[in-house]
Formats: C-alpha cells, structure tokens, sequence
C-alpha cells in the first residue's frame, strides 16, 4: 500500500479561490490512539461556498474533557455512520482539491492514520495552513487558536465544532488574502434534493416559501444536518412569520446545542408573537431560575 504525502503551498501568488476547507473534531490529540468524532468539509468555488460535507462519527469514547470543550457527546456520536463508511466519501468529496485547514498537520495527520487503519490507498494532498498564514499576516494577538482570531475578526460562530470552525478558518484564509471577510455565510447551498432558497430579508415572506424553508430545515434535521437546519428556522423568524414549528425547532435544537443565550432570544421573540401560549413563557422562567 503507498503512503499518503503532503504538500504545503506558502507563496501568495498560488494561493487557490477554489478549494476544500476541512476541519476534524477527535476523542484526543494523538492520531494513531485517538479517533475522529465529528468532520467537515466544505467546497468553495472562487472563494463562495458552494457545497459541504459534515457528520458526527459512530464512537463509544468521548472524554468529559472533549464534550466540555465541543458539546459532542457520546449520544450525538453513538447513531452516527462508521468511520469506514464516512472516510471514502470524504476523500471523494475533497477530490483533488487543495485543502485549506488551521493547524494542518493535525487534520491531515488524523487524515492519514484513519486512511491506514482502513487500508485505503495513499494519496498526495495539497495544503494551505491558515495557522501559518495568519502569524504571518495578523498582527496584535498574542495567540493564533480559532477562537481567538474568531473575536479578532469579530465572527458569530461557535467554536470546536467542525463546520463552524471550517467557516472561521475561511474567513481567516480570506482575511489573510486581503479578502473582506463576514460575519456569515449566505451562499447558496445545493444537494441532491433541495436548493435552499435564498431571502431578502427586506421582503415578506409569503406562506408557500415559509412551508418550503420549513419542510428543507426538516430534511436537514432528519439528516443530521443540525446547523443547515439552524440556518433555515433562523431565515424562517427572521420574517413575519406566526407558524409556532420554526420556533418551536430552534428552541429544541439550541437545547441540544447548550447554547443558552440563543434559546433565551428564541424564547422571547416567541412570547412576544403567541401571547396565548404560555409555554414559551414557562420555559423561559424555568431557564432563568437555574
């Protein structure tokens, strides 16, 4: 079996706009004793979003330590597809693609060790690291972790979650480009079977495209799509809209995400708009009275 090899592209002027974006959560930091609980890749196409690849990964580990820092637990892992399972249309999702990753040496190095305990055949990668990009290019920060170039370009993600986190190490790569970056992403996202809508949110939303947002959220929740879904309820509030289900959804998911803050905001946005329902009201005392 030949063994993978990697290459580390560090001249500006071949910097790609095309590319995969790919990012690991693991059980652990050493690649030949740990596993990997959670992966992302994301493809851009002259810098736009254009496609993604994210699950959690079946494990019966998780360290306290690990759910603490990712809220990923065991639970989120346990009906989750096998490694064996994920990691081949991972690699055929990245294709040929040069990978953009932060710290890459340690998402390629999770990369190889999985390639080899399933015997999958080597192969060449190409690779960007944003974490050497941005000590070069960003000054005025003593440490250059995600999360803290995350406050430095002030984006709204949540961290050590593997799609987020590959959405941030985005920014940073454009940011390191002398790209604007945002504070989201809105580009239009296409799988087999939907093509999310994208809104004008100084429009109103009519009832036909509020049920069709509904029903894409739904598919994403049923696959395990969380944060696609998050997206699509979050377009749904964002509108006029008096169907309780999209907030009803957003309150659950945040939940499960521990994101109390968003959950709070959902709750009295909900309390406002349904006044004869007083479970949203309930809620939110139960949470403030913790």
């Amino acid at each position: 079996m030949t063994s993978s090899r990697t290459f580390e592209i560090t001249k500006e002027d071949e910097y790609p706009s095309d590319y995969v974006v790919l990012d690991f959560e693991t059980n652990g930091l050493n690649p030949k004793d740990c596993d990997i609980i959670q992966m992302a890749a994301i493809r851009y196409r002259n810098d736009i979003k254009v496609s993604r690849f994210v699950s959690f990964v079946n494990a019966t580990v998780i360290p306290p330590k690990v759910t603490e820092l990712t809220s990923i637990t065991v639970e989120d892992c346990q009906s989750a597809p096998t490694l064996d399972d994920l990691l081949p249309q991972l690699l055929d999702f990245i294709g040929e693609d040069v990978i953009v990753a932060h710290n890459a040496s340690f998402d390629l190095g999770f990369l190889i060790e999985s390639m080899k305990r399933l015997n999958l055949s080597g192969q060449t990668f190409i690779y960007v690291d944003t974490l050497r990009l941005a000590r070069q290019k960003i000054k005025g920060v003593k440490w250059y972790k995600l999360p803290i170039l995350k406050k430095y370009l002030k984006l709204e993600y949540t961290s050590h979650l593997a799609e987020d986190d590959c959405y941030v190490c985005h920014e940073v790569y454009k940011y390191c480009r002398g790209l604007t970056t945002d504070s989201k992403e809105f580009s239009t996202i296409i799988n087999d079977k939907f093509e999310i809508l994208e809104l004008n949110n100084s429009t109103l939303i009519d009832e036909q495209e509020l049920n069709l947002l509904i029903d894409q959220a739904k598919h994403y929740e049923d696959e395990g799509h969380r944060d696609d879904a998050i997206d699509l309820y979050e377009q749904c509030i964002s509108y006029p809209c008096m169907n309780e289900e999209p907030y009803d959804r957003l309150i659950l998911l945040y939940r499960k995400k521990r994101e109390k803050e968003n959950e709070i905001r959902v709750l009295e946005l909900a309390i406002q708009l349904f006044q004869s329902n007083d479970k949203y009201q309930l809620r939110l005392h139960k949470i403030l009275s913790k």
